[in-house]
């Protein structure tokens, strides 16, 4: 768990930021750039590394060569979803980013909240601890443990 600065600011963990890092170089890019989106799901962001954007461009163009040739609906909103409703943001050598305004809304990451960052396998989702604690259907052993940080940090 982190806190969101005054200035909208956040810190991607450091292994989280070294994955981002090593994914970018080996496809080329910055590799000190980070893709904001949200959740299709759930009530958080989804953050990523700017080659996954690339793949998954592609796989969603497979889908829509396969929805087509099986003469079956197209849902164009998931391309928006997936490539227009995203921002690039910088991060600079300690991992901190601004959260760009629209998202941080979206997902209750206003200053001087605290942010909890979540491994998703090709992506991680930045949580409003609060948020993660009250959605229905996330990891109790997740719930569980954004409590005990909490716990853990207000003892200090």
């Amino acid at each position: 768990m982190t806190a969101v600065d005054g200035k909208g600011r956040v810190a991607i963990p450091a292994s989280m930021r070294a994955v981002i890092e090593r994914n970018v170089e080996a496809g080329g890019g910055d590799p000190r750039t980070v893709v904001i989106a949200l959740h299709p799901k759930d009530p958080c962001l989804i953050a990523y590394d700017p080659a996954w954007l690339k793949r998954s461009h592609e796989r969603l163009e497979r889908r829509e060569e396969a929805l087509e040739a099986e003469g079956a609906d197209v849902d164009y909103n998931a391309k928006r979803r997936a490539l227009a409703m995203t921002e690039s943001a910088g991060f600079d050598s300690s991992g901190r980013f601004v959260l760009p305004d629209f998202y941080a809304m979206k997902a209750k990451l206003l200053p001087g909240t605290d942010a909890v960052f979540s491994g998703a396998g090709n992506f991680f989702e930045i949580w409003n601890p609060d948020v993660l604690l009250a959605a229905d259907g996330v990891d109790p052993n997740l719930k569980e443990l954004v409590e005990f940080t909490r716990a853990k940090r207000g003892a200090k």
